[in-house]
């Protein structure tokens, strides 16, 4: 990398890592206060490590997220592999598969329903090598009590079980742009729905995502607090205060403790959400010398740092070789010199002059509008995927209907006949989004069928 575009902050950091790699020795062993799990020597053959929900159910702090397309064959490898926590939620729009996971799991016989009462226990209800563990989220736009209750409905539905491991709700509030339609009601009325359905063992442990301290001292005085809060985390957005407050909570409550998952670990936000036209976590120059040094990716460093500071992770990949790799995160020992200098990175991405301007530039806003008979179903073709890859991103019930979306130059959409969308469904029409014909387009969906 190129010294002269560093920040000055960076060029400090990577300094006093290269002077603590030369002071100090590498750590032996370590163990975080929140898991269960013994850091091995560098070099030996480490187990993921474990954290114990406040049901008693231990779980691993690596899982796979299954947004960004991941369906029912990249579930499928993930299992075989060794994953036993899959993060999915009720979204299509979002570029989740529910159903995928749930066919997955049921096919391999991993459900939590597959297992005789206490068999593969520890005493401890640890099915963490057994049964996979599967959460879902429920999206805003059905915040409210009975909207809740027919959400967990429909994810038994789609899981394919009779009780369900864990369910968030995805957001705590609707705004423009993520949803169709007002909620029914709150999150407050969401979550008696949520504490009913562990009542009648329907739901074995519920939570929340995008908490900040003012929703979390409301929580905390539920009748059944949170058992997992998700939040966005990684090496530039580390939520300290917010964790901090976690960790407390934990040491005070044992019984009771709250799992701090992070979602977007390996710095997806900045890319997608945030103008970086490259992952800045990905491309560190830091970040990257860790991870030299010791011969791994870093994905793996980052994984391997974010559970040592008590997070879990949820890394989404459609790709076998990053599903494995990203599980063997444990095989080598950031010594504390290491761990020290990815804190300091809380705060700190690298400026890119421009971004707004940049990530803008091939932006459209989008709107479909349905001159088929019936349903239609809108796909985004991700690049060289096949049709088992395609990702649904809505659908238009009813003649005239329209779905709205921000999309990009060169994105391909396919638009699909019926409600099911499977491999039968009739193709009716393709669109590859062209930003030359304006920053706001509307495509009318027809019967093109007969010319594709």
């Amino acid at each position: 990398f190129s010294a002269s575009t560093m920040t000055t902050s960076t060029q400090l950091l990577l300094l006093i890592f290269t002077i603590s790699q030369s002071l100090l020795a590498c750590h032996s062993k370590l163990q975080y206060s929140s898991t269960s799990t013994t850091y091995m020597n560098e070099g030996d053959a480490s187990p993921i490590p474990t954290f114990t929900l406040a049901n008693g159910i231990t779980i691993p702090l690596v899982g796979l997220g299954s947004a960004s397309g991941v369906a029912y064959h990249h579930i499928h490898s993930a299992i075989e592999i060794g994953y036993r926590y899959i993060d999915t939620a009720q979204s299509h729009s979002w570029g989740y598969r529910e159903e995928d996971v749930g066919k997955a799991v049921h096919d391999v016989k991993r459900r939590y329903e597959d297992w005789p009462e206490n068999h593969g226990h520890d005493g401890n209800n640890n099915l963490a090598n057994e049964y996979v563990f599967v959460q879902t989220k429920i999206h805003p736009q059905d915040l409210g009590y009975h909207s809740t209750q027919k959400a967990i409905q429909l994810s038994l539905e789609r899981l394919q079980v009779s009780s369900l491991d864990s369910v968030l709700l995805h957001k705590p509030r609707c705004w423009t742009g993520i949803c169709d339609r007002e909620p029914e009601g709150t999150w407050h009325d969401s979550w008696v729905a949520l504490e009913e359905a562990v009542d009648s063992g329907k739901v074995r442990s519920i939570g929340i995502c995008d908490v900040d301290n003012q929703l979390l001292d409301q929580l905390l005085q539920k009748r059944i607090p949170p058992m997992v809060i998700q939040n966005w985390f990684d090496p530039f957005h580390q939520d300290v205060e917010f964790r901090g407050r976690i960790e407390q909570h934990n040491e005070e409550n044992p019984e009771g403790k709250i799992l701090y998952q992070g979602y977007s670990s390996l710095g997806t936000q900045w890319h997608h959400f945030k103008g970086y036209d490259e992952n800045p976590v990905m491309n560190h120059p830091i970040l990257q010398s860790i991870a030299k040094g010791h011969g791994v990716s870093v994905p793996q460093v980052v994984i391997q740092w974010a559970t040592r500071r008590g997070v879990m992770v949820l890394p989404a990949s459609r790709s076998r070789l990053h599903q494995e790799a990203n599980l063997n995160s444990f095989s080598f020992m950031l010594n504390g010199g290491e761990l020290q200098t990815i804190d300091h990175l809380d705060n700190n991405p690298p400026p890119l002059p421009n971004r707004v301007k940049k990530r803008n530039a091939d932006e459209v806003q989008m709107q479909f509008v349905n001159r088929a008979e019936g349903p239609v179903n809108v796909y985004w073709v991700p690049d060289g995927g096949s049709e088992s890859d395609h990702v649904h991103v809505g659908e238009m019930k009813e003649l005239g209907g329209a779905l709205k979306l921000t999309s990009y130059q060169g994105h391909t959409f396919v638009f699909k006949k019926g409600g099911g969308g499977g491999g039968g469904s009739k193709v009716l029409n393709q669109h590859v989004v062209d930003k030359s014909l304006g920053s706001d387009q509307t495509h009318e969906i027809e019967d093109e069928s007969g010319e594709l």
